[in-house]
């Protein structure tokens, strides 16, 4: 559709929501508060991690475009992702986190991330909700004396930023103007300059804060990377869009590796919680050397789960909170699991996601167009039914009765529907009041 008709089409849709919106009949919000209240346990602090963060700042970073395959990818001889290959082992590694973003592609990504609700179809939920009273990561941890921030070295009417960042919480957002200029890859500031400027602005904020960083990057169809920044021999990729990708992700893997050693540097890394993870896939054309290069069939769950993003969480001097996690996991996980680990229990508050270091359940976790996993399943989705989907053993990948995925295809639509629900009727700070105030925090 391109940038303007997607957003023209939008407000359209969030026009016509404040004209068909309707009063939801009382059972049904009780019905949304129960399905959280059973659920509590999922996404509550429990378990020998929470509270391992305690008082410590956090700052999140938001990665254009980062997809999961490229995580230990070689090209000519060398890696596309050295600094966030070495976190394989120094960080937490989230491997099988699916992208839960729709229309809204980076925007769905920070509701999904910060509010910990999932966007769902019809139009960008940054548009259509923006007016929501949400409960997100970043108003908890303000209620707690946190200082909140976003950054976006972008116009912040893009996605409708101006709008969404301060109902999702934060006290400040920075957008284009409020950098210095520099060098630009793509739309604008390059990651090495924001980051950059960022681990600078970072320096002077008074502790505790959370920070929430968005990079820009090369965007899709991912034309005209700078030559004098191409460090990789890519080969036959060279020229290409998926060529210029794989530059793009090794230009950023070095940009966070300066942006980490500046906050070594200023003797903020041993109290800062870090989290990092993509915001969705990058959305290249399903060809043969496209699936040949990501290490998967080229076929539908092949596509399916190269769409993964990775996420990282660094958590400074603490054993054993390092390596690889698999467990199914989704965007709307972050929120809660980043406030158990700050000491702040997530039970109270209607996410979706759950607190991936406490008891999370198998899932299921859902991913784009209504398809979803667990960790020993994979159903994609047909036509709408279950017996029109496909169910799959995910370590074979071979086909096994519909039968095996009903229980989790149950629970997919029923996260959905009432996900929807809250959005649409505004429900999340009503159903935060419902739930209760206690909480249980680790000084």
């Amino acid at each position: 559709l391109g940038v303007l008709n997607l957003h023209a089409v939008d407000l359209g849709t969030a026009a016509a929501r404040s004209w068909t919106a309707r009063d939801l009949a009382p059972e049904r919000v009780a019905e949304a508060i129960e399905w959280f209240r059973e659920r509590t346990p999922q996404r509550a602090g429990v378990g020998p991690w929470f509270g391992a963060a305690a008082g410590g700042d956090l700052v999140m970073v938001q990665v254009e475009s980062l997809q999961g395959f490229v995580i230990g990818l070689e090209v000519g001889g060398r890696e596309v992702t050295p600094f966030l290959n070495r976190w394989r082992r120094e960080a937490l590694w989230f491997s099988n986190l699916s992208d839960q973003t729709a229309h809204g592609r980076s925007s769905d990504s920070e509701l999904a991330t910060q509010v910990s609700l999932l966007p769902g179809p019809g139009g960008a939920a940054a548009f259509r909700f923006a007016g929501n009273d949400f409960t997100g990561l970043a108003e908890v941890l303000g209620e707690r004396g946190y200082h909140t921030l976003s950054a976006v070295p972008y116009d912040g009417t893009f996605w409708n930023r101006r709008v969404t960042h301060p109902a999702y919480g934060f006290d400040r957002s920075l957008f284009v103007d409020d950098f210095a200029t520099g060098e630009n890859v793509g739309w604008g500031l390059s990651d090495r300059d924001f980051l950059g400027q960022a681990a600078a602005l970072l320096g002077g904020l008074p502790a505790p804060y959370a920070a929430y960083l968005l990079t820009l990057s090369l965007h899709h169809p991912f034309d005209g990377f700078p030559p004098r920044l191409k460090e990789l021999d890519v080969g036959a990729w060279e020229g290409t869009p998926f060529g210029n990708f794989l530059h793009t992700m090794h230009f950023f893997d070095e940009s966070l590796a300066s942006f980490v050693a500046a906050l070594d540097e200023g003797g903020q890394a041993g109290r800062t919680v870090l989290a990092v993870w993509g915001d969705h896939d990058a959305g290249f054309e399903w060809r043969p050397e496209i699936a040949e290069a990501m290490g998967v069939k080229r076929d539908a769950v092949g596509w399916y789960l190269s769409q993964e993003v990775p996420l990282f969480i660094r958590v400074p001097g603490v054993e054993g909170l390092v390596g690889e996690r698999t467990a199914a996991a989704g965007h709307v996980d972050v929120a809660p699991t980043l406030l158990a680990l700050l000491g702040i229990d997530p039970a109270p508050h209607p996410f979706v996601g759950r607190n991936l270091l406490g008891e999370p359940g198998p899932g299921p976790v859902l991913g784009e167009y209504g398809c979803w996993r667990t960790d020993g399943l994979v159903f994609l989705q047909g036509d709408g039914s279950l017996a029109g989907g496909r169910c799959l053993e995910l370590s074979t990948l071979a086909a096994v009765p519909a039968a095996r995925c009903a229980e989790g295809f149950a629970t997919a639509r029923r996260t959905e529907e009432v996900s929807a629900l809250v959005l649409e009727h505004d429900l999340q700070q009503r159903i935060h009041e419902a739930l209760g105030s206690a909480e249980t925090a680790r000084p």
